[in-house]
């Protein structure tokens, strides 16, 4: 999930595809240039991407910008993506936004199957719920 500011202060998230190009640093995501969210983003380039994989939750935060680079709308380009771009990679709607990374927050439960289980019951014996402790990775 992508998450804007609104020039209300309000926050919008959308499930967006995060992009990833060898060796670049950034996510990026294929967008229409007239979107919302670029509206967004242009009067508050903070965001923030929710993610789910494999158990484990990432927030990622950073600074966002848009782009019409052709040649970056080109390298990302995927035939599938042509559901939202009729006209190809050179669609004149097609852009792109780049997010720079600036920290992560993550949750990892344990892997194990059998520790969960013993935490569940160790958290209902004590009456003290189960902690699964966040981690940040700043300074990206």
């Amino acid at each position: 999930m992508l998450v804007t500011t609104d020039p209300h202060d309000g926050q919008t998230a959308r499930p967006m595809l995060p992009l990833w190009l060898p060796d670049d640093p950034h996510i990026y995501f294929l967008t229409h240039h007239s979107s919302q969210k670029l509206a967004h983003i242009a009067g508050e380039p903070c965001v923030a991407l929710i993610i789910m994989r494999d158990r484990s939750y990432f927030v990622v935060h950073g600074a966002a910008h848009a782009s019409r680079d052709r040649e970056l709308i080109r390298r990302l380009w995927h035939p599938s993506y042509r559901a939202w771009f009729p006209g190809g990679k050179d669609d004149r709607e097609a852009a792109v936004l780049q997010v720079d990374i600036e920290s992560v927050n993550y949750w990892e439960p344990p892997r194990s199957q059998f520790v969960r289980v013993f935490q569940a019951m160790k958290a209902i014996v004590t009456r003290r719920g189960i902690e699964t402790p966040m981690k940040t990775i700043d300074g990206l």
